[in-house]
């Protein structure tokens, strides 16, 4: 599998996926970037924007797209979960029609990298892998899945709030393992070894990569905190899926990310935590507060429920995708919360104190 894509055609060209296109057009990657949805009107604006270089609704009509059939196309699946795995399936479908039509050698010379930007990962990569043995896979067509997760975004959606920038000094995170077992028993196998990079973080960005014992952050305060991710990072370097792996780190280096394989339920654990937590607290923070009293509010109360803003669609789909994962996150705010409820009717402002300055101190490792 070349690691040069002929051709990246994104489905969904919101924020995301519109981002992916600005970024690897202006990184010269991903070779000719597809735009892929159902709404032309909005696929026309994608072209304007310049996210994309091209548009298709039609499955046919974005494989021509790519200029020639020999060589590496990578989708990048950018919409809802649900609609991510309904275009796969036609996908799939269209494959096997042109194979039926054409012979089995239709895609001759052409291989195909699935990948996505969803900030779930059991469930896609689940589901993607149990579609692809299955009959509905197009026999005599490569295909190859590795998931991807850019920790990148904003409340806003739509190709029009998109930046080639917004991957630059972020965190990209690939799921090549299901399981933790499945990490394991690559690290066993030699398929994976231990990937000890250290991340430096000022403003929330990382600007160093360099080779240490464990994985931790710094701030710009020079505090650190060990990430999430601290001991649990692996490299793919062997077995069936390492070529396709380097292909997509390559890809997200390129637009400017730092790039860390983990386990597809790990990832999942662990976002629950830092990703889907926090805009769950912002949606009930925004809940509690009648419509009336909303004049009261201040920029506090606009920070904290900024988040749930966010498109309700597509959080929904989160939530229920990582349900289990959020569910053991709220867990662990339900133990703050009692822990809280103690402190105040025991009017324990020691306590309440301490509190307050242990997670200071955490917040301000992160930088502004």
């Amino acid at each position: 599998m070349q690691r040069d894509f002929a051709q990246t055609i994104v489905v969904g060209v919101g924020l995301l996926g519109g981002s992916v296109g600005l970024a690897a057009k202006k990184a010269g990657v991903g070779g000719k970037i597809v735009g892929f949805g159902r709404s032309e009107a909005k696929l026309r604006r994608a072209v304007e924007l310049g996210a994309v270089d091209a548009f298709a609704t039609d499955w046919r009509v974005a494989l021509e797209l790519g200029g020639g059939t020999q060589g590496t196309t990578q989708i990048v699946f950018a919409a809802p979960v649900e609609t991510n795995l309904r275009v796969l399936r036609d996908f799939c479908r269209v494959c096997a029609e042109i194979c039926e039509e054409k012979g089995a050698d239709a895609f001759a010379g052409r291989a195909f990298l699935l990948s996505d930007v969803g900030s779930v990962k059991g469930d896609f990569v689940r589901t993607v892998d149990a579609l692809l043995s299955s009959p509905e896979r197009p026999s005599g067509v490569r295909l190859e899945t590795v998931a991807a997760h850019p920790i990148a975004g904003s409340d806003k959606s739509g190709a029009e709030f998109a930046t080639a920038d917004l991957f630059r000094g972020k965190l990209t995170i690939l799921t090549p393992w299901e399981s933790v077992a499945d990490r394991r028993a690559a690290l066993e196998k030699g398929e994976a070894v231990p990937d000890d990079a250290v991340k430096t973080v000022e403003n929330g960005k990382v600007v160093e990569v360099e080779q240490g014992d464990e994985s931790v952050k710094t701030g710009k305060n020079g505090a650190t905190v060990k990430t999430g991710l601290g001991g649990e990072i692996s490299r793919c370097v062997a077995g069936e899926k390492a070529e396709a792996v380097a292909a997509v780190r390559a890809f997200w280096e390129a637009l400017g990310s730092t790039v860390v394989e983990t386990s597809a339920d790990e990832h999942d654990r662990i976002l629950a935590r830092t990703s889907h937590l926090p805009h769950l607290a912002s949606v009930l923070t925004a809940s509690v507060v009648p419509t009336e009293e909303l004049l009261f509010t201040g920029t506090g109360f606009r920070d904290v429920t900024r988040l749930a803003g966010g498109a309700p669609d597509v959080w929904g789909e989160i939530f229920g995708s990582n349900r289990a994962a959020t569910l053991d996150a709220l867990e662990l705010l339900e133990e703050k919360i009692v822990l809280w409820k103690s402190f105040l009717k025991e009017n324990d402002r020691e306590s309440i104190l301490t509190f307050l300055k242990e997670t200071k101190k955490k917040r301000d490792a992160l930088g502004s």
